[in-house]
């Protein structure tokens, strides 16, 4: 692949690079400690304090708590999904393509962008994120096969909620997981069966590092107790989802959150057009049968949602 960037002294390093690959292949996370510059973070972090502070996404469900109902609440756990749809700059920067090289040596040749987000974990009372596999956010009618990078845009340490990890567990199916009780109405869910806690591994990496993992492996960070905020960005590649042979049931994704109800009604008003150019933005990402499962299950969303109404 042809860059006109320079590549960190880490990836530049053929030999390092294989090794944190086999790592994550191994135990399905890895860190990096050199991915981007000082001056990257800056850049990252001014971008994503705007972003979170002027409270984009918030009209369409794209801001908001994944543990509670207010999304800038003092121990609310605020996420932005998909944040380049708001400053298109986050993926036009070398960061970006940096990451590009190493998803297509993790996922091979059709390793494409598949989102981002954006974590803001407030001080002092900053939740924990609760343990969780990303797959079990997804249609389970679908295998997929993807990889998620963590940067923290200051130094992540136990004490702020660096990422937690239970090794090997990219290997399981997905595992037991629930809406979060007492607030069954948020967007998060909770792993609550299946793995040992006990077994976690702590990953602080240094400002300018970051952690990788797999769509299957648990994870999920402690409480931010510092007197500084904790900003994280996240980026994910992913391959081309295939139809499953195995029949899997979420019931977790069967209920309607809050974020649910803002989004759909943003689709079915002023959204619509742009939710429609930010698709054909994103051709390249089209998957015919999965999006045709997508529309019909946001139908069955939307008359759900309508009785309860």
């Amino acid at each position: 692949m042809k860059t006109n960037f320079v590549l960190p002294e880490c990836i530049n390093q053929s030999s390092l690079v294989a090794d944190q690959i086999s790592q994550l292949r191994e135990r399905g996370f890895s860190s990096f400690e050199n991915i981007a510059s000082a001056e990257e973070i800056a850049e990252l972090k001014g971008i994503c304090e705007r972003l979170i502070f002027a409270g984009a996404g918030a009209k369409e469900g794209a801001l908001f708590d994944f543990v509670g109902d207010n999304p800038l609440a003092s121990t609310g756990l605020t996420q932005l999904s998909m944040p380049s749809n708001f400053n298109p700059r986050l993926r036009r920067t070398d960061y970006h393509k940096r990451l590009e090289v190493l998803a297509r040596q993790v996922l091979g040749p059709q390793a494409r962008f598949a989102g981002d987000h954006l974590f803001y974990k407030p001080p002092v009372a900053g939740p924990e994120t609760p343990w969780h596999q990303d797959e079990a956010f997804h249609d389970p009618r679908f295998n997929y096969r993807e990889v998620s990078f963590w940067l923290p845009l200051q130094p992540a340490t136990i004490e702020n909620g660096c990422l937690r990890f239970i090794p090997g567990s990219h290997q399981w199916s997905v595992q037991p997981h629930r809406r979060i009780p007492g607030k069954e109405r948020s967007h998060g869910l909770e792993c609550y069966d299946g793995f040992d806690p006990d077994d976690a591994v702590y990953c602080p990496v240094p400002v300018g590092g970051c952690t990788v993992h797999l769509g299957r492996t648990v994870h999920g960070a402690g409480p931010n107790v510092t007197a500084t905020a904790r900003f994280a960005y996240t980026v994910v590649f992913d391959v081309p989802a295939t139809v499953s042979t195995e029949f899997r049931e979420f019931n977790w994704l069967n209920d309607t959150t809050t974020r649910d109800e803002i989004e759909l009604n943003w689709r079915r008003g002023k959204g619509k057009m742009i939710a429609l150019y930010r698709r054909v933005m994103r051709r390249n990402n089209i998957d015919p049968i999965r999006l045709y499962y997508g529309f019909k299950r946001r139908w069955w969303s939307l008359r759900q949602w309508r009785k309860r109404i």
